[in-house]
């Protein structure tokens, strides 16, 4: 038998009000939420590298995941991808502009 321990207020009023104290179906609706999640970061990040290899825009991913292109940005950090990515020849070129 599934033995629950639930330390926050919140999560037992929810136990309580949506699930009626039905262990099974608050498993598995955490199990549902968690796998969504995982899609959905996956998507996200599937869709951040296509930007990162030059595939796919800032604003292109904003529009297909319906969101602004500072929260685009915010995925950029999220997962640890460049928004810009400057090599050696970039960075020698712009020196040698000013130069």
């Amino acid at each position: 038998m599934m033995q629950l321990q639930i330390q926050d207020a919140f999560i037992t009023t929810l136990f309580e009000t949506q699930f009626h104290n039905d262990k099974d179906k608050f498993v598995e609706a955490i199990k549902e939420f968690f796998t969504q999640k995982s899609k959905t970061e996956t998507y996200e990040y599937n869709l951040l590298k296509a930007y990162s290899s030059g595939e796919l825009s800032i604003g292109q991913i904003a529009n297909i995941l319906n969101i602004s292109k500072l929260e685009v940005m915010n995925l950029l950090q999220k997962y640890d991808i460049p928004f810009v990515e400057v090599d050696q020849e970039y960075l020698e070129q712009e020196f040698n502009a000013f130069a």
